[in-house]
């Protein structure tokens, strides 16, 4: 399960909506229902930001989310909902797109979640705007680049719930767990730290990582250690082929 099984399911509802407003002919109806999938349709950008607020007021547990940081600049950098929600005890991770360093806004809104109890992530490994309230609701972003008239899904489904939640799970735990020093710096990663990734990406042992960046075989440890421990890898092989999955390493 990854992003490929989120973006799969998008298609799908967003598929079966066109199918099922069709068959209703003029009458577009915002509510779909089958037997197994509850489904309200988003049509415009206020409802998507009272939406989402709404679903955070009523989470209990969690909210996971995959923000892939593509958004207009008049839209909410951050839910006016979220501080409250962190006062009920709500645990928040999100796995941000490193887009989100581009707008200065956004750094601000995230950084401003880290530090008010968020847990968060960085992943190239997204393409859709995920919400899921204590794993039983969904709001799912059509593509960007779709020509349907509407923004987003709203949706409960017992049948989709355990896919969508072991998908974002499988992102979550493939995702780079960056400290909050470098959260706040914006620089996830030092030029000498990346080449370190490169050369274990490429299956390279200390003392040839030592050499090439003319440093001691001690230093090179101390340093894939830290990196091992901010991103939340169990071992140098975890640690290179985590980093070799990012766009990050291979910029």
């Amino acid at each position: 399960m990854d992003a490929d099984v989120l973006t799969s399911i998008s298609q799908q509802l967003a598929s079966w909506a066109d199918s099922l407003r069709q068959e209703c002919g003029k009458i577009a109806p915002s509510v779909l229902e089958s037997a197994n999938v509850s489904m309200r349709i988003i049509e415009s950008r206020s409802d998507l930001v009272e939406t989402f607020n709404n679903v955070i007021d009523r989470a209990v547990h969690s909210i996971d989310a995959l923000d892939c940081g593509s958004r207009s600049d008049q839209a909410e950098v951050q839910s006016s909902a979220q501080p409250a929600a962190f006062e009920r005890g709500v645990r928040f991770r999100v796995v941000y797109d490193p887009m989100v360093f581009e707008r200065p806004d956004l750094t601000r809104a995230m950084l401003d979640s880290v530090r008010q109890g968020e847990e968060a992530r960085v992943s190239t490994n997204i393409s859709t705007r995920l919400l899921i309230r204590d794993k039983e609701e969904f709001i799912i972003h059509s593509s960007g680049s779709s020509s349907r008239s509407y923004l987003a899904v709203q949706l409960s489904s017992p049948v989709l719930a355990e896919f969508i939640n072991d998908a974002f799970t499988k992102i979550w735990e493939t995702s780079l767990q960056v400290s909050n020093r470098k959260f706040e710096s914006g620089t996830l990663l030092e030029d000498d730290e990346v080449q370190i990734l490169r050369l274990l990406a490429a299956g390279q042992k200390d003392e040839s990582v030592a050499r090439v960046l003319g440093v001691s075989v001690r230093t090179v440890q101390r340093k894939i250690q830290t990196l091992q421990r901010s991103f939340g890898a169990a071992s140098r092989f975890q640690l290179g082929a985590i980093s070799a999955r990012h766009l990050l390493v291979g910029q």
